[in-house]
């Protein structure tokens, strides 16, 4: 399996087989405990790769990793987990499965209102997934719950979920901070048709308003559950593509805390005391996809060659000074598999693949048009000049890449691969065949049969011997390449408290207080 999260999720699901009746679930969460008394009041501004596309479940299909800060500060899911994997109640407080791991019974919290004064109840939860279960409402992230078959109330605090087939990763996608199918919205909003732009959830914090492209605002929720939080009154998210003015912003003090993938930054962060960094390492990697339905990204050796052509120790070193982890496989620096049959650089094997397919090979690579990704758009020619293949950099935007990718109109492009607690979906929704979500386009009829392997088995000898064997038809075919492992770093000023880690990039606000300037002082 893949690192220490999904080893405790093992142990967890061991119940199919020896007959646990429930989840044992520890306290409410609510972030790291400061050593200071947490002070009420204040404005915290994040400074923010990008906005979400929406907050429609059904419209928006799926959160982009960059994103999930905004929808965690409004909405909630059922249950969090901890950075060991053990469920942690939020909406729900247990989960108890049938002897066959085939329905799940889940208990919700009583006494939760929706920030528009709609109950929280089992209708909410049970509305939610049927909408996107129905087949006509074409549900983008389909692919993630598959497994599940129906949802329906058992009474107004009890949910009950039917599966096709025992699934193990069932409870990470219920705490899945990547999944949109994750987080309950208000089923009068949904209703409404006010959901995807002006948000309501049960969450910490209360939508404002959002100024596409420059800011999204919300405020504290006044009847929020967990008694005495929120400490914040505001949090202003700005959205800042550019991490360079992400990192000056927040020097000048015009923001409080970002997210930065910049190496450079973070360097610098951790040696200027008057800031603080969180690190958090993560399964998944940042990958470069190969179209293998387009000419030369088609032919095997071609795309052999370019793994032999890549140096990812290079590329991390360059553009990320070095403060990310390489990855051979799709769980990156928490991979436990060992030897996948990782393509190292050989220049002289990759010259002999090209030589062999006896064309010449050129071909376009999207690649963000921030100053970050346009230096990494400018090394990567370089590496790929050095057997006579020829890429052309095509710089643009996100949305123009996403939209690209989806519409099958590349050749290679920058994409990732989510970290998740449900590691299996995220390969099955990227790599199966038959998924919307596969944009590369390769197909493996025994690559098809290993991934349906770990989604329907829930031994975990089974379901570890599947990941890495996955991981191997990867490096073998390669219709994808590792950029890098995930570590994700956040940056903030001292003054930001409360912040619980940077696990999944996300900002977690709930539990976020500002320390009064005097204190500051008195520290000086």
């Amino acid at each position: 399996m893949y690192g220490k999260t999904m080893a405790t999720w093992r142990k967890t699901l061991n119940m199919f087989g020896l007959g646990f009746l429930s989840i044992i679930l520890i306290g409410s969460s609510g972030g790291v405990v400061s050593a200071a008394e947490p002070h009420y009041g204040g404005t915290l501004t994040v400074g923010m790769e990008m906005e979400p596309r929406g907050f429609d479940t059904i419209k928006t299909g799926f959160l982009s990793s960059r994103a999930r800060s905004h929808i965690m500060a409004i909405e909630e899911r059922l249950f969090d987990a901890d950075a060991e994997g053990n469920l942690i109640p939020e909406l729900a407080l247990s989960a108890t499965p049938s002897d066959d791991g085939k329905t799940w019974t889940i208990k919700l919290r009583q006494g939760v209102i929706f920030h528009d004064g709609t109950p929280f109840n089992a209708d909410a939860v049970a509305v939610h997934w049927q909408r996107m279960l129905d087949p006509a409402n074409k549900f983008r992230g389909g692919s993630v719950i598959r497994p599940v078959k129906a949802v329906n109330k058992v009474d107004n605090f009890t949910v009950r979920f039917e599966l096709k087939h025992a699934w193990a990763e069932f409870l990470p996608i219920l705490t899945s901070q990547s999944a949109i199918s994750s987080f309950i919205p208000s089923p009068k909003a949904v209703a409404e048709d006010t959901q995807n732009r002006a948000p309501v959830g049960t969450g910490p914090f209360m939508f404002k308003e959002w100024m596409s492209g420059d800011r999204l605002v919300v405020v504290k929720n006044p009847n929020y559950w967990r008694k005495g939080k929120p400490y914040l009154d505001q949090v202003v998210y700005r959205t800042m593509p550019d991490m360079q003015t992400r990192f000056d912003s927040l020097r000048s003090g015009e923001v409080d805390i970002i997210y930065t993938d910049m190496g450079k930054d973070i360097l610098e962060a951790q040696s200027d005391s008057s800031l603080q960094v969180w690190a958090s390492d993560e399964p998944g990697a940042g990958i470069f996809y190969f179209n293998t339905s387009k000419p030369p990204m088609d032919d095997v050796r071609v795309r052999r060659a370019l793994a032999h052509a890549w140096n990812q120790d290079q590329y991390i070193q360059t553009i990320h000074k070095g403060v990310h982890p390489v990855a051979h496989d799709p769980f990156g620096s928490t991979s436990s598999c060992g030897d996948v049959g990782y393509r190292e650089p050989d220049l002289a094997v990759a010259r002999e693949l090209i030589k062999e397919y006896g064309q010449p090979v050129e071909f376009e690579y999207l690649h963000s048009s921030t100053p970050r990704g346009r230096e990494a758009g400018a090394i990567i020619p370089q590496m790929f000049k050095e057997i006579g293949a020829t890429a052309k950099p095509v710089p643009v935007t996100l949305g123009q890449m996403v939209r690209r990718v989806f519409k099958n109109e590349y050749q290679m492009s920058a994409w990732s691969l989510v970290d998740s607690p449900a590691m299996g979906v995220v390969l099955a929704t990227n790599l199966h065949s038959k998924s919307r979500g596969n944009h590369s386009h390769y197909k493996n009829d025994k690559l098809d049969k290993l991934i349906e392997t770990q989604l329907m088995s829930t031994d975990p000898e089974i379901r570890n011997e599947a990941f890495c064997g996955i991981a191997k038809i990867i490096n073998e075919d390669v219709p994808l390449v590792y950029r890098l492992g995930w570590r994700h770093h956040l940056i903030g000023k001292k003054k930001v408290q409360g912040i619980p880690g940077a696990r999944h990039a996300v900002v977690q606000v709930g539990g976020a207080w500002l320390e009064p300037d005097a204190n500051l002082q008195a520290k000086k």
